[in-house]
């Protein structure tokens, strides 16, 4: 085992807010719906002899993966629809990531089709999935499905490795055959004979992609993959079982390295970062190990490509930055709360006033609260991230700067529609009463408000890193 250390080289049970005035604004609660689904199932597979530091083999270990049955993704918003014949056609999604083209012939008949935003429960699910119709119909022709990814969302994994999957009757998702990644258009497409919930997944991801951790204190990191065949092209549908761990034929173990300040001790596939005493004055650092190669995918060849974690080195509370100026550090005397409430318990976050003396609220609730985990494993834990929902089904968030009589939203208007936010909130870790609450969240297009009206829209990012109350 070696150890490296570098020098420097983050729905509702009240009603949804109007955004009419200012008054209201201030006057309304908010609230999200958030599911997070972990499932890690520890589990077997041959791996090949390596070395790291110095000599000894690795014990060869015997993976027996079935496909993973997983829930069903629980409805995000209405569904958009149309009527296509043989004459063929096309349907967008109302967020524009997905787009369904039909050719001429796929149907014999008129058909109704539609796409309808879901939560994704596939494993490594980068942003929401869709639930397409019409079901149980077999198209003569294949119908392309052709998804749009945002790069700067490809936290811990790289976009060749994007790939899409659809959950079949038995609840398991099936990596889809013959799928194309496209790194200058940015999107994920696939032809298909059939219509199901769909997904784009991760294939392989450095764990945690965002990290959280005080000064002085440790994080481990892992890398996860869904299959074994990580960069070779599928000719048929693939099951996907639970993410596993010991890839190392699918990595190499001895190309890990830290930008940074700190101390990065590799152990095989996984690791552990020893933060620096204080906060770096370049924060985040970053962690990142490289995928085997050179390999060619698509007749594009690749020679390196990275998985790499971003690890912020902080004290607890929450921070946030608009439009990528200045972080703004918030404290949250009360913790996370999950309170009781007659539409059920209700995960309640609310941190402010800064180091200045002025007088922020950041809101974030849900009436789902995550699953628990347990900080002091160092097998890290991929979160689900949730898009934001203007109508009160899903992520809902709100800032309030009583210096600049403003408040943020995660929607903004064209004219009179109302349009979600993109990005989303995302949970690292849930702990138990005392214990940590750790995620981020992102707001590409927020509409802020003061007393006039609208006053245009903004960027909002941020991480926290809360202890939960009760």
């Amino acid at each position: 085992m070696k150890t490296i250390t570098q020098t420097p080289t983050f729905t509702s049970y009240v009603r949804l807010i109007s955004c009419n005035t200012y008054q209201s604004l201030r006057s309304a609660s908010l609230l999200f719906g958030l599911l997070i689904l972990l499932s890690l199932a520890s589990c077997k597979k041959t791996i090949d002899v390596v070395t790291l530091g110095q000599p000894g083999n690795v014990p060869t270990q015997n993976q027996n993966r079935p496909g993973q049955v997983y829930p069903v993704g629980k409805t995000l918003e209405t569904p958009i629809t149309t009527t296509i014949g043989p004459a063929g056609g096309m349907l967008t999604s109302a967020d524009k990531r997905l787009t369904i083209n039909v050719p001429a012939g796929a149907v014999e008949t008129a058909q109704q089709f539609s796409i309808q935003p879901i939560s994704s429960t596939g494993p490594q699910s980068l942003g929401n999935a869709f639930r397409l119709s019409p079901h149980g119909v077999t198209f003569k022709k294949p119908v392309t499905l052709r998804v749009t990814y945002d790069p700067a969302t490809l936290s811990g994994t790289v976009a060749e490795v994007l790939a899409l999957a659809y959950q079949n009757e038995k609840g398991i998702w099936m990596l889809a055959a013959k799928g194309k990644v496209d790194t200058v258009a940015h999107t994920v497409s696939v032809e298909t004979t059939h219509f199901s919930d769909w997904a784009i997944l991760e294939r392989a991801k450095l764990l945690p992609e965002i990290g959280f951790v005080k000064p002085g204190e440790k994080l481990g990191l892992e890398v996860m993959v869904l299959d074994d065949n990580l960069l070779v092209p599928m000719t048929t549908d693939t099951e996907v079982p639970a993410p596993y761990q010991s890839p190392t034929q699918l990595v190499d173990v001895s190309s890990w390295k830290l930008a940074g300040l700190g101390t990065l001790t590799p152990a095989i596939w996984k690791a552990s970062y020893l933060a620096p005493a204080t906060v770096p004055a370049r924060n985040p650092v970053a962690v990142s190990i490289k995928l085997n190669g050179p390999t060619t995918i698509d007749g594009k060849p690749f020679g390196e490509l990275w998985l790499v974690s971003t690890i912020y080195v902080g004290e607890e509370g929450l921070m946030y930055r608009i439009n990528g100026g200045k972080w703004v550090h918030t404290i949250s005397p009360q913790g996370v709360q999950v309170l009781n409430t007659p539409a059920g318990k209700l995960l309640n976050m609310n941190s402010g006033i800064t180091a200045d003396g002025n007088n922020l609220g950041v809101t974030i609730q849900s009436l789902q609260p995550p699953v628990e985990s347990d900080e002091l494993s160092m097998i890290t834990y991929s979160g689900m991230n949730m898009p934001w929902t203007p109508d009160g089904s899903g992520a809902m968030f709100n800032l309030a700067d009583a210096k600049a009589r403003t408040n943020y939203k995660h929607f903004y208007h064209v004219g009179k529609v109302v349009y979600p936010s993109p990005g989303g909130i995302t949970f690292y870790q849930f702990g138990k009463a005392g214990g940590y609450v750790i995620g981020k969240f992102e707001i590409g297009k927020g509409e802020g408000f003061n007393e006039q009206g609208s006053v245009g829209t903004v960027r909002i990012e941020g991480h926290f890193r809360i202890k939960r109350a009760n």
